[in-house]
């Protein structure tokens, strides 16, 4: 664990190793142990972790899992939770599962009450199933229909079968700086109740009557990237391979389908490297998926005049482009179970 002989000896092996800003991450660390501290001391002893597999969810996990381990007989349970939208970055994915079989193998946490759960949407609410299936148009600014379908609804669902009312903190790995959207929404959350503070964030939902814990609000990402490129691994957490996913630490990820950014930076900077190289045919599909359904003769016309769902012949154009894409890759793009969905909703718009 992460105790005080142990950190001055991780912080002399920092220096030695030429890191220059080695002080203000253990400044980090301490104060986000001490919030999850303060947690347990208000009677929150069940513990959540959100997990996407990016660096920052990643690093909330770690600093989870050690504060755990020092007040290990007051926390009595410790979920993680990874939220698989089933068309997340195939890297990132990769990375996800891996780092939680990980997890599980540390023989230094067998004695943690320590679950790990995978949230992934039912079938009818999969992205492929909505767009090729139900004709909705590729997500964008003004209908943004993918992330409560694909994430925040799985995740919810799977933290009602287990969250303990008023016990339960939910912890995330939200930072200050990562977008101004993300700061005015943490602002305003503030002003409704939260409570904001040294290396502490904190919300109450009635809704699950549960809290909701950013003990990394404060970090930076020089912060983020100093623990787990060097603290962390210590530990046994492999988490330095992440920063030859990222391939440049401003990199910020989404699902390899997103529509809604104009481009996508992040998998142009993942398939720039040679072992992810093979993945720039998903890349090129984005493209082509937005610039057909960009098409006005690629929407149905409602009654208004304004453009509808897809139509039922782009839709089918599309899902055989994909099956060739999965063909080609080798790799599960759309599910059986997700084919069979689509080609059911298909056969209610034939006459």
């Amino acid at each position: 664990m992460i105790n005080l002989e142990k950190l001055n000896l991780l912080r002399i092996q920092y220096h030695e190793a030429g890191w220059e800003d080695g002080s203000r991450v253990f400044t980090r660390v301490n104060e986000a142990k001490a919030a999850l501290a303060h947690m347990l001391e208000n009677g929150y002893d069940h513990w959540i972790v959100t997990f996407s597999g990016g660096k920052d969810s990643t690093c909330s996990v770690v600093i989870a899992l050690e504060t755990a381990l020092e007040y290990s007989e007051k926390v009595k349970r410790l979920d993680i939770v990874y939220a698989d939208t089933l068309i997340e970055i195939p890297a990132i994915h990769q990375f996800a599962l891996s780092f939680l079989n990980n997890i599980g193998s540390l023989a230094r946490l067998e004695r943690l009450p320590l679950h790990c759960h995978v949230a992934i949407p039912p079938v009818e609410q999969r992205f492929w199933v909505c767009l090729l299936g139900r004709g909705y148009p590729p997500p964008h600014q003004k209908f943004r229909w993918c992330t409560r379908r694909l994430k925040i609804d799985p995740v919810e669902n799977k933290l009602k079968r287990f969250v303990q009312p008023n016990r339960t903190v939910i912890v995330t790995g939200v930072r200050f700086g990562e977008s101004k959207e993300r700061d005015h929404r943490l602002i305003q959350s503030c002003k409704r109740g939260g409570e904001c503070g040294q290396g502490l964030w904190f919300q109450y939902s009635s809704r699950l009557e549960a809290g909701y814990l950013a003990p990394l609000i404060n970090w930076k990402d020089c912060d983020v990237w100093d623990f787990l490129l060097f603290i962390a691994p210590s530990l046994g957490y492999q988490t330095s391979q992440l920063q030859n996913i990222y391939n440049g630490h401003q990199t910020r990820f989404g699902c390899w389908m997103c529509t809604v950014v104009r481009q996508d930076k992040a998998m142009e900077r993942i398939t720039s490297v040679a072992e992810w190289a093979h993945l720039r045919p998903l890349l090129d599909f984005r493209q082509r998926v937005k610039e057909l359904t960009g098409c006005p003769e690629s929407r149905v016309r409602r009654p208004d005049g304004k453009p509808g769902r897809l139509t039922l012949a782009t839709r089918q154009q599309l899902f055989n482009e994909l099956l060739e894409l999965q063909t080609k890759l080798g790799i599960t793009i759309v599910s059986s179970d997700e084919i069979l969905a689509i080609q059911e909703y298909w056969k209610k718009e034939v006459p």
